[in-house]
């Protein structure tokens, strides 16, 4: 594997549904090393690290504010009871088709320290009715097999509270081993991207009009945006996003309908759910891929929930712009990306930074 497959698969596989993303920001601090002028953790738990500018363009006393946002939480899950019989009752963290969930593994991380594996489960298809084999299973219907065979067993693992993810492999795929399958790639191919932007910036230094600002942010999966928390910490001038975006590139789907592409580069998005994308910003971007060679793709849609309405509309606004890697089955346990895509969203990032001219 390359170095920055390597940095994904470490990111895919860290523990952090939302509200509890400690294991990966120790993943991101010691991928980061020394490479930042500083790291700071914020009061709900974001992780801001800070490049700082230089050059002629650079106003040492007053400096402008660049921040760039990736969300390092994950979809999870999380117990809330244990039946007579031993099995576990849990609630989603974060949206899930309840139709992917059946049959799948799921590591429980508890407040004693443990970590305790489970099957998500529910009555086999020969023992549904006709009306319930005729709608997808809803998760109140579904719980947790742990191997325990009474709730006083179920309980000497667990305690109401505890979280879990998915429990699922890392692999690369596909000719050359070109695509990636892992968990939470929504949004963890993001981090990796601002981790590689921070090393570049810090190895080959250059001369930045202002200071950088990369916020690993958490809590967008339940919408409560750290991102909007850390806009306010960080008070920028402009903001990017780097993103996962949710595509539907599958047989039958006509091209409109697909979003965007696996293959097709990284996706500049015009407006989504919650902001209007600034122009200038998102102009920028293109130009600057079209002048360095670097693959992309216009969003078809106005779907998707991100974080960038909560940093657009943050004090008085910030001018934010978004940039995604296409990604198929987000939410599951088996979301698919392609690597190159991921390299064009990086190395745009890299570029507009080098190049800033907006």
């Amino acid at each position: 594997m390359t170095k920055g497959i390597e940095l994904i698969k470490r990111l895919s596989l860290a523990f952090g549904p939302s509200g509890w993303e400690d294991d990966v920001r120790a993943v991101i601090r010691e991928e980061i090393g020394k490479a930042a002028d500083s790291i700071t953790e914020d009061r709900v738990g974001n992780l801001i690290v800070r490049v700082k500018g230089r050059g002629l363009d650079y106003n040492a006393s007053k400096p402008a504010r660049m921040m760039i946002a990736a969300h390092m939480d994950e979809v999870g899950f999380m117990v809330k009871d244990v039946t007579d019989e031993g099995y576990l009752k849990f609630s989603p963290i974060g949206g899930m088709d309840p139709r992917v969930l059946c049959g799948r593994h799921v590591m429980i991380h508890t407040d004693k320290g443990t970590e305790v594996p489970a099957m998500i489960a529910t009555k086999a298809i020969h023992l549904q009715s006709a009306e319930d084999r005729a709608k997808a299973t809803p998760t109140k219907k579904m719980y947790f097999d742990i191997g325990a065979r009474t709730k006083e067993e179920g309980f000497k693992a667990v305690s109401v509270g505890d979280c879990g993810v998915f429990d699922s492999d890392f692999m690369t795929f596909g000719k050359d081993g070109a695509f990636l399958k892992g968990k939470a790639l929504d949004d963890r191919l993001g981090c990796a991207a601002l981790i590689e932007a921070i090393r570049d910036l810090h190895d080959s230094p250059c001369d930045l009009p202002f200071d950088v600002y990369f916020c690993f942010t958490c809590n967008e999966e339940i919408g409560i945006s750290g991102a909007g928390v850390a806009a306010f910490t960080v008070e920028p001038d402009m903001a990017l996003l780097v993103e996962a975006c949710a595509v539907n590139d599958l047989p039958g789907v006509p091209g409109a309908s697909r979003v965007a592409s696996l293959g097709g580069g990284c996706v500049l998005t015009l407006v989504d759910s919650t902001a209007l994308y600034d122009q200038s910003l998102t102009a920028f971007l293109r130009h600057t891929a079209e002048d360095q060679g670097v693959r992309y793709q216009i969003k078809q849609g106005t779907g998707d929930v991100t974080d960038g309405g909560f940093i657009q509309r943050s004090m008085a606004g910030v001018k934010t712009a978004l940039l995604s890697v296409p990604v198929r089955y987000t939410h599951s346990a088996a979301s698919v990306a392609r690597y190159a895509d991921y390299e064009s969203a990086r190395d745009l990032l890299i570029a507009a930074l080098r190049n800033w001219k907006a």
